[in-house]
């Protein structure tokens, strides 16, 4: 089974003051199980062991939700297990999405269905317990996207909710998304903790709750009704008004490359999740992409 990379299209930032946010499983990058032999495992499985005894530990005083079988997988990795993976790491793609989708996947005693919507708050929550070796804390967003491989649009209470995608805009559609990468690794964490320090400022808040909000919400509508043109107006006004509240999440080296877009009216950028690094997500005009755009067909 191969699990897709992830996509946050809308609510990078803005769903922790209120707003929904739209993710999707990203298929230009994926991982899946593999083997290799014993010997070259251990420069092929990098932190798998020490993931693997922390789960235990949490299993152990009731801090996961679930029950691992643990065993059988020290067991697989042992004979060479490994998780084979294109997704790049630091980039907000989900690389330890994937895996702990994976791994929940393959060694949970009792997964919860992917149809079985009432359970996704728990399952978001579970998955939420096992990628929190890897940063800390974590919501479980990004493994839940990829667990359910289908569009999720997520509500600031809590409330999830798969989609039906429309038509994806492609090469005959006047529209197209498109991904430049900053070749920059970034951690999520500072990046979400310098936007929680600013909008403890009255009015920056007030731009966020006032501007980019209901933005965002009109962009995802849009975006539900395949109304190509009319998601091109709302995401260029959510790239401008990053373009000034979320300045320092920016690199310093696509400034220039982000006023263009928004001069020539023939794409747009925003923010693919947290910033500082990674990818930006673009739109555009179908033949007017930047040099270095990987078009999201």
């Amino acid at each position: 089974m191969t699990f897709s990379s992830k996509l946050l299209l809308f609510g990078e930032h803005t769903i922790l003051r209120g707003s929904a946010a739209l993710a999707l499983p990203l298929p230009l990058f994926s991982g899946k199980w593999a083997y290799t032999t014993p010997e070259n495992a251990p420069t092929l499985q990098r932190n798998l062991a020490e993931w693997c005894q922390y789960l235990a530990e949490q299993q152990s005083k009731g801090a996961l939700e679930t029950e691992l079988d643990l065993a059988r997988f020290r067991e697989d990795l042992a004979a060479g297990l490994y998780f084979d993976s294109n997704i790049p790491n630091g980039y907000g793609a989900g690389s330890s999405g994937a895996l702990c989708a994976a791994l929940y996947a393959s060694y949970a005693l009792q997964p919860i269905e992917c149809t079985d919507a009432a359970r996704y708050p728990e399952l978001k929550r579970i998955l939420g317990q096992m990628e929190s070796f890897f940063h800390g804390s974590s919501s479980g967003t990004d493994p839940l996207i990829v667990y359910l491989n289908q569009p999720v649009l997520l509500q600031a209470d809590g409330s999830i909710q798969t989609l039906e995608v429309p038509d994806w805009p492609n090469e005959t559609s006047e529209f197209q998304f498109f991904l430049l990468d900053t070749g920059i690794q970034r951690s999520t964490a500072p990046w979400v903790n310098l936007f929680l320090e600013r909008c403890t400022d009255a009015a920056y808040l007030h731009n966020i709750q006032q501007e980019l909000i209901p933005l965002t919400a009109q962009a995802i509508a849009a975006f539900r009704a395949g109304d190509w043109p009319g998601l091109f107006k709302k995401w260029s006004g959510i790239s401008a008004l990053q373009q000034v509240n979320f300045a320092p999440m920016i690199p310093e080296s696509f400034q220039a490359l982000w006023a263009k877009g928004l001069n020539c009216g023939h794409f747009a950028l925003k923010l693919c999740g947290a910033g500082g690094g990674g990818f930006l997500l673009g739109m555009g005009r179908t033949g007017h992409f930047p040099p270095e755009a990987i078009i999201l067909a």
